[in-house]
């Protein structure tokens, strides 16, 4: 899964350095991927081959302190559209797409609140919800309400438990990757026991940066706080993908942003878990390019909901 071009890394204006892959058509239409908590535009190569299918150029930074992008201890969700707006006029893109995944997706709701007349389109797989939600950590797998509950008190309490996680998985990650795959769901799982997969997930070991726990446990801290904006301010239409049987981030938190996002379309999965991008990456990257019309609903009116296709 070759990246289109070799990955850059780029000198922000305040000195910092992001790092992207680019995937899928050089040629298509920019859609501009957050990957999950921890990661790095790796996972996103994962969708290389779709996205080139589909007239899709992908790219994929790598968020600070994963991979080759500089660490930032200051960092606030709110500052992401900056770090976005800019690689995109880099690029030289007027208008593109955004979609995250997982912990990619208050990266992508932050960017839908704060770039609205920039985008073609926005989407939300299996991402995180805000804090303020009713039942936010109910049905979530131990670990995940573990990380949350250090990381809501200090980053630095979630730190321990990261870094003995980054130690396993760097020494020993096949054996870590079996233990993850026992803790999810059956749709997961055999995502888990494709070689494919596993590999990309060996190599992100082998690619993650000496600052990685750091800003994992630093992403479970701002998702575990106030986010700085509301999913209700948001103007354009935000696409939300979710799997029933999710267990690191449950159904409720998908059910909720495309209930309060206003111009929000929840894409119900049933029976499908938290890594249902890597069957729906086609659907999903056609409608975060802007290749659906916006429907738009009003405020007072329920949320619409697509039903994902059988996979079957």
């Amino acid at each position: 899964m070759a990246a289109t071009r070799a990955l850059t890394v780029l000198t922000l204006q305040h000195g910092r350095e992001l790092a992207f892959g680019e995937f899928g058509d050089p040629a298509g239409i920019p859609l501009i991927a957050f990957h999950g908590t921890p990661g790095s535009n790796l996972q996103i190569g994962l969708c290389d081959a779709v996205a080139r299918a589909n007239g899709v150029h992908l790219i994929a930074p790598d968020r600070p302190g994963y991979g080759h992008s500089t660490y930032d201890s200051n960092r606030h969700l709110v500052d992401w559209p900056r770090d976005v707006s800019e690689l995109a006029d880099v690029l030289g893109f007027a208008r593109f797409g955004v979609v995250g995944v997982s912990g990619g997706g208050p990266h992508a709701a932050v960017c839908a609140h704060a770039l609205g007349p920039r985008l073609l389109g926005a989407a939300i797989v299996s991402g995180i919800a805000p804090p303020d939600t009713p039942g936010v950590h109910d049905g979530m797998m131990a670990v995940n309400r573990m990380n949350f509950a250090l990381a809501r008190q200090s980053q630095l309490f979630a730190l321990p438990l990261m870094a003995a996680m980054f130690f396993f998985i760097r020494h020993f990650p096949e054996r870590a990757l079996a233990t993850m795959g026992r803790g999810m769901p059956e749709p997961d799982r055999s995502i888990f026991a494709r070689r494919e997969i596993v590999d990309v997930l060996i190599k992100e070991t082998k690619y993650s940066s000496p600052t990685t726990a750091r800003a994992a446990a630093q992403d479970f801290a701002l998702f575990a706080r106030p986010w700085g904006f509301r999913l209700e301010d948001i103007e354009v239409p935000v696409h939300v993908w979710h799997g029933d049987v999710d267990a690191n981030v449950p159904v409720l938190h998908g059910r909720s942003q495309a209930d309060r996002i206003p111009n929000g379309k929840l894409h119900l999965c049933p029976g499908e878990g938290h890594w249902l991008f890597i069957e729906h990456a086609a659907e999903i990257l056609r409608i975060a390019s802007g290749r659906v019309p916006g429907e738009r609903r009003s405020d007072v009116e329920a949320p619409s909901i697509n039903f994902c296709p059988s996979n079957d």
